[in-house]
């Protein structure tokens, strides 16, 4: 069937060195090509080599040294710039003393215009006189008929004495189902138990083929029965169904009945006493409209009075705020012109300073640059480690896989010749139903081959919802929603 060796692993510490040195190789050929000796017009920069030893690692290196030469030309204008900037740097020296002299002088405070401030603002009028007092809120309110004395209304109807309300769902229906099922599986055993003791009988040794066949065809009878038992549960279900829910409607309506009896008899006697409490509080409420009229004309007059009184008094904080920022314009013009008197003094005591930063300051001399060249890219050294490496993973990769294509083989053909069943016949096999799947082997469709646990057997086949993307041609649906296999045709 084939060898289960895995491939010996690579000498990772060999590739690992040669792959090392292959970049010291790379780095020296990109460091020599990188160092061109550059002649323009401006001047030159060329390179010098020489063998020396690394004090860090105690191996021989190259040291590489620029030597850069001007233009005579472009050395003499080089040389004149140095002598301006030295020049300029001896006229800044010369003004040191200046600048100590104009800062040994302190600034001067005292003749400056003083500050200022606007003063604090005028007493704002807040006291307003009070006239609620005088205001009328409270209006003698007539009396209002709001209370009955009438029965009350039957609100809720007592469906006691009707016949609980069934419930048909899922549940009811699996109840039903369940309740067959438990029928049939005493007598599916004592079935399975006779086939047993005649199939020893007649000499069929446990295990052998003929006993399996004969267990198989058991198993396949006793499958349709299942499937036609879970058929006659769901029509069962629907018949007890619509049986209790005609007796339970029956009692409702005659509840229903009894209570709009009475509830009529109190609306009309509800309508006879709304009619009379309208017309008195009708009435009432014509007196009340009349006092609240004479109230707010009282209101408005003492309001008017108030609004006089505000007028009055805005208009005097208009003229305290008035003042108050005239005083502070003053004040804001005499600050403005302490802080100019400041800046002048400022400005004389750093004037000599500020003409020798700007001699330092001027133009620096400046190094010619060089025409720069395209520096050659890095070539990129074998990956030597990396490909030991791969070439191991595809090794051990494809031993993997010829271990796992004999297992699949074995496992399929032992679940195969224990699945067949060689009937056209629907049978259940939505995942919904089973428990304690596990996965055996391959079906040729693709898909894969289980054991598991459905209606207190352990069963062997496929999923139908896996056969379903495959093969839909194949798997069906039953009433109750459960999907089915044509085991037959697989």
């Amino acid at each position: 069937m084939g060898s289960k060796r895995t491939p010996p692993p690579p000498d990772y510490t060999g590739a690992a060195m040669a792959e090392a040195q292959a970049s010291r190789e790379n780095l020296n050929m990109q460091n020599f090509a990188n160092r061109p000796a550059i002649y323009t017009p401006f001047g030159s920069e060329t390179w010098q080599t020489n063998a020396t030893i690394d004090p860090a690692t105690g191996q021989r290196v190259t040291q590489f040294t620029q030597n850069t030469a001007l233009n005579p030309k472009l050395q003499q204008a080089l040389d004149a710039q140095i002598n301006i900037q030295q020049g300029r740097s001896d006229l800044a020296n010369a003004f040191l003393g200046r600048v100590g002299e104009e800062y040994r002088q302190p600034f001067d405070f005292q003749n400056l215009p003083a500050l200022t401030s606007a003063g604090m603002p005028g007493q704002l009028q807040t006291n307003i006189a009070d006239y609620s007092p005088g205001l009328q809120s409270d209006v003698m309110r007539q009396g209002v008929v709001s209370g009955f004395n009438f029965g009350a209304p039957q609100m809720g109807v007592n469906f006691g004495n009707a016949p609980a309300l069934p419930q048909y769902d899922a549940g009811f229906r699996n109840q039903v189902a369940g309740e067959l099922m438990g029928q049939m599986l005493p007598l599916q055993r004592m079935q399975q138990q006779a086939l047993e003791t005649d199939l020893s009988n007649r000499g069929f040794k446990i295990g052998s083929a003929g006993y399996q066949r004969g267990l198989d065809d058991l198993n396949l009878r006793q499958s349709i029965e299942r499937y036609n038992a879970l058929n006659q549960a769901g029509n069962e279900a629907q018949r007890l169904y619509n049986m209790q829910m005609g007796t339970r409607q029956q009692g409702v309506s005659e509840a229903l009945s009894a209570g709009g009896f009475g509830n009529q008899a109190q609306q009309q006697l509800y309508e006879q006493m709304m009619g009379q409490a309208g017309l008195a509080n009708q009435a009432g409420a014509q007196l009340f409209g009349q006092d609240i009229s004479a109230a707010n004309l009282r209101n408005q007059a003492l309001n008017q009075a108030q609004n006089l009184d505000i007028n009055r008094l805005q208009t005097m904080n208009q003229a305290s705020n008035q003042q108050f920022n005239q005083n502070l314009a003053y004040a804001q013009m005499m600050n403005q012109l302490r802080q100019q008197a400041i800046a002048e003094q400022a400005q004389r005591r750093g004037m000599s300073l500020n003409e020798m930063n700007a001699l330092l300051t001027g133009q620096q001399v400046g190094m010619p640059q060089m025409p720069r060249f395209v520096s050659s890219g890095v070539a990129e050294t074998p990956q030597l480690l990396a490909a030991a490496d791969m070439n191991y993973q595809a090794q051990l990769s494809a031993a993997n896989a010829r271990n796992a294509a004999i297992g699949n083989t074995i496992g399929g053909l032992a679940s195969l010749g224990s699945a067949a069943i060689g009937n056209p016949a629907f049978a259940l096999s939505d995942i919904r139903l089973k428990t304690n799947i596990q996965r055996v082997g391959t079906h040729a469709t693709g898909v894969g081959i289980y054991d598991y646990d459905m209606a207190g057997y352990r069963q062997r086949g496929v999923i139908a919802q896996e056969l379903q993307k495959v093969r839909p041609d194949l798997v069906g649906q039953h009433a109750s929603g459960y999907l089915t296999v044509n085991y037959g045709a697989l």
